[in-house]
């Protein structure tokens, strides 16, 4: 016989078996015919969004004997959450506690300087540390606890930005930017 005809013959006298072998082990399985129950547990990863996460601030201060007139930010926060999470909250920051804002002249306001709220009434300095963020150049605006009846859900706020009085750092009438950083965070 030839060569050729030897090697069909061998590959297919194994496919042969190798399909016999294969049809008794799915006789014998356990699962073959009948119905099993399935349970599949899986933990879902928080989805945590922002409608914005960074705000380029420009504040004029015309006289720096008294506060800045108050920059007023949207932000929609969206969370769908597994029941494991307690809280959610919404952190401001800047990168340094010693520079939030500068002008184009070299004048620097530090993050105490900076007051933050959603509400006129609540504004606060970024001096707090937070899980995120710089530490002495934060503030937490909400704080959110969570339930099964709010694990999915969405707010919107209006961030409000003032610079406090700066003439006891000797920072004169000017136009002040920098960055404010925006996180959410659930624990």
């Amino acid at each position: 016989m030839n060569r050729t005809i030897k090697l069909t013959i061998l590959t297919s006298f194994m496919a042969l078996m190798l399909g016999l072998a294969t049809s008794q082990a799915m006789a014998q399985s356990p699962l073959h015919g009948g119905s099993a129950a399935i349970q599949l547990n899986a933990t879902m990863p928080a989805q945590l969004r922002l409608s914005i996460s960074d705000i380029n601030l420009d504040i004029k201060v015309s006289d720096p004997t008294q506060s800045s007139e108050v920059v007023t930010v949207p932000v929609t926060s969206s969370w769908v959450l597994n029941t494991a999470t307690s809280s959610v909250e919404l952190v401001g920051f800047f990168d340094s506690p010693a520079m939030a804002l500068s002008d184009n002249r070299g004048h620097v306001i530090p993050a105490d300087h900076v007051l933050g709220g959603l509400e006129e009434g609540n504004m606060k300095a970024f001096v707090e540390s937070n899980q995120v963020g710089t530490a002495n150049a934060s503030r937490t605006f909400f704080h959110q606890r969570i339930s099964r009846e709010n694990a999915v859900d969405k707010r919107t706020d209006k961030l409000n930005i003032q610079l406090n009085r700066i003439d006891d750092l000797g920072a004169p009438a000017s136009e002040y930017r920098g960055t404010l950083h925006l996180r959410l965070v659930s624990y």
